[in-house]
């Protein structure tokens, strides 16, 4: 039996995907901080089904003591801070956390292959020199990118990244420095997921929503983001796990990036998720270095990894509407 370590497994990714890897009969040890929003109900989601779970609370600083001691057959590291906001208030933590935080992992790792989810915000304010066109609720890319999206290739050298924009590309270069695999994300949503203001706008949109809660969008509301539902993140996790388990496929995809997202077909602006779920926000200033559009291109991912979303958009904010209706008494 493989044994694999998540950091981060009570975030939202973290708690998919190790329900997921117990139900296949993997040895997992989560490992978490529980200092996210929400974190504590994912843990009692994870020990409700799996009272045994092999837990343990830990700040980032001390994860690389956890891999020396338990020498797992493969890591997923999702533990990270995770806000733009967060990252400009407080840029000595942030990079702490994902830079510092990161490399003392690839080091501790040795070579135990990992798999690390990284951001689209390694890609700065250079997302901002492409053309983009102006429609009623949404921008969209003009030029080659358009309904293509964002290749792996496309630059990171920016004029400005934000902290966090910084700190991940960091973790991103000394995990696949390290061999392991890199997945810039783009939005990520579904159930297990309690969004806030800096991060999860899907997510947060929902549980302000039910939470009869004010809603601010920042910007004009027309930025478009291709969003992916957890059940197929999920399945990307698990594929690449599994090929860098198999000696005959792991050089395939060892020191690789992709960028992960709904692709063109999901995308979405926050306009029309208002109006979808009959929002009225509120308007503030655009934030430092939002790209106006972001969506990926995904055709790496199909050709490496046979993979591509099967969870239409529709499909998906059905659910992640329900689940959080369900679930959003659990936090103020």
């Amino acid at each position: 039996m493989k044994k694999i370590l998540v950091t981060g497994a009570a975030g939202f990714v973290g708690t998919n995907l190790t329900l997921e890897l117990l139900r296949r009969g993997f040895d997992v040890i989560a490992v978490d901080s529980l200092s996210r929003l929400g974190s504590e109900h994912n843990l009692s989601t994870l020990k409700r089904e799996f009272p045994h779970l092999k837990f343990k609370q830990k700040e980032i600083e001390d994860v690389a003591y956890v891999i020396s001691h338990e020498k797992p057959d493969l890591i997923y590291h999702f533990a990270a801070q995770v806000g733009v906001k967060a990252s400009m208030d407080n840029p000595v933590r942030d990079f702490k956390i994902n830079a510092a935080g990161t490399f003392h992992i690839t080091q501790a790792a040795g070579k135990t292959p990992i798999i690390f989810t990284s951001t689209n915000k390694v890609y700065g304010d250079n997302i901002n020199l492409v053309p983009i066109e102006e429609h009623p609720t949404r921008y969209d890319f003009d030029g080659e990118y358009k309904k293509r999206g964002i290749p792996e290739h496309f630059s990171v050298d920016a004029k400005y990244h934000t902290p966090y924009g910084c700190s991940k590309l960091v973790g991103d270069l000394y995990v696949r420095e390290a061999g392991g695999v890199v997945n810039r994300c783009s939005c990520m949503y579904g159930e297990n997921q309690f969004g806030m203001l800096d991060q999860g706008w899907l997510s947060h949109f929902a549980l302000s929503k039910h939470k009869n809660k004010p809603i601010c969008i920042f910007g004009d509301g027309k930025q478009v983001r291709d969003i992916l539902h957890k059940d197929d993140v999920v399945k990307l996790l698990i594929r690449q796990g599994e090929m860098l388990l198999d000696a005959s496929k792991a050089d395939s995809i060892r020191g690789e990036a992709f960028n992960i997202g709904g692709g063109y077909d999901n995308t979405l602006s926050l306009l029309e998720l208002c109006q979808r779920w009959d929002i009225k926000p509120t308007f503030d200033q655009w934030r430092p270095a939002d790209q106006k559009v972001f969506y990926c291109d995904i055709s790496k991912a199909k050709k490496l990894l046979n993979w591509e979303p099967k969870v239409s958009m529709n499909e998906g904010l059905k659910k992640l509407f329900a689940w959080t209706k369900e679930h959003h008494h659990k936090i103020n």
